[in-house]
């Protein structure tokens, strides 16, 4: 008798779940883009709201298909959609802070190394150097009031050091706009951010992914991004001298918005520990650069980095 009472009052009884947590990874921007959400009962619009956010930056800022980039590169001169101009300008202040270590015009030297389907070709000298003048962020001219943006100098765009990460912000505001409590977008591995958890990543070991990392670390909220040699040797050029650069062998910054860390981590690449550390606190950053000093692993980090962010190395890699 009692038993069948405690069942009466357990069926009546009004339990909620939370919603699953939900997950999906399809292939854009050349890459695979991982979205997770939770807090909602249907997540399927929510998530592809955030992946046609993603397609949404591709069409525009590609240059493996006939995007808007593509189409003021061969023109020279156009009118620009409201998204590209905000990525032109946040570029051009990236590159005007970092002494021009991140270009937005680095596409020549991109194209001749091969790094855009064609195959590598070898200059002279002279070419070289006529190489090396187009690629300059002075040849960028933009009217925001207009929304116009000119080329001189025979200039041409790559947003490929940029574009990821300003993907990465508008698909989390998608996930944002539609409700969910907490989220993540991976894209490639490179541009990284979320909302509403913390999110504990590996710093990936320079010599490749297949080897152990050199060390962990964990960020609560915000957005980081990642630049490594051992994503394409050579692919990150230093657009001062023409050349790939190497002074370090990682970077990693966790800033406020994605597009910010993607830009400021391939400028730190190039700029190296001293100079690059240094423009991190400028811009109100953090991050770390990975090198090895006299064939040992090391990590260089912005002030108080490892205790906000638990950075923890692996034995062996030591802490600076």
């Amino acid at each position: 008798m009692n038993a069948g009472k405690c069942l009466v009052l357990l069926i009546g009884f009004p339990f909620f779940f939370p919603p699953a947590p939900a997950r999906e990874v399809r292939l854009v921007m050349g890459t695979l883009a991982d979205v997770r959400l939770s807090g909602l009962e249907d997540p399927g619009p929510a998530l592809d709201a955030a992946f046609a956010a993603l397609e949404r930056v591709d069409r525009r800022m590609s240059l493996w298909k006939d995007s808007e980039l593509r189409r003021l590169n061969r023109r020279g001169q156009a009118r620009c959609s409201p998204e590209l101009l905000a990525v032109l300008e946040h570029a051009l202040d990236v590159a005007a802070d970092s002494g021009g270590a991140f270009d937005p015009t680095v596409e020549p030297l991109v194209r001749t190394a091969g790094h855009l389907g064609a195959a590598p070709r070898r200059l002279s000298s002279s070419a070289k150097e006529s190489l090396r003048a187009r690629v300059s962020w002075r040849h960028v001219h933009l009217d925001r009031r207009q929304a116009h943006v000119r080329l001189a100098g025979r200039a041409r765009l790559d947003l490929g050091g940029i574009a990821k990460g300003y993907a990465v912000d508008r698909a989390l505001a998608a996930l944002r706009a539609e409700g969910a409590s907490e989220a993540l977008v991976d894209l490639g591995g490179s541009s990284i951010a979320g909302f509403g958890a913390e999110v504990a990543l590996d710093v990936r070991n320079p010599d490749g992914s297949e080897r152990p990392p050199w060390a962990s670390f964990v960020v609560a909220e915000g957005a980081v991004g990642s630049s490594g040699a051992d994503e394409r040797p050579g692919h990150i050029f230093d657009p001062r001298t023409g050349l790939p650069a190497d002074v370090v062998s990682g970077v990693t910054v966790v800033a406020a918005s994605a597009m910010e860390a993607d830009a400021l981590s391939t400028a730190v690449f190039v700029l190296g520990a001293d100079e690059g550390l240094a423009l991190l606190e400028r811009r109100g950053a953090a991050g770390f650069v990975l090198l090895r000093e006299n064939g040992r692993p090391l990590i260089r980090t912005t002030p108080g980095f490892a205790a906000a962010f638990r950075l923890v190395p692996a034995p062996g890699v030591e802490l600076r």
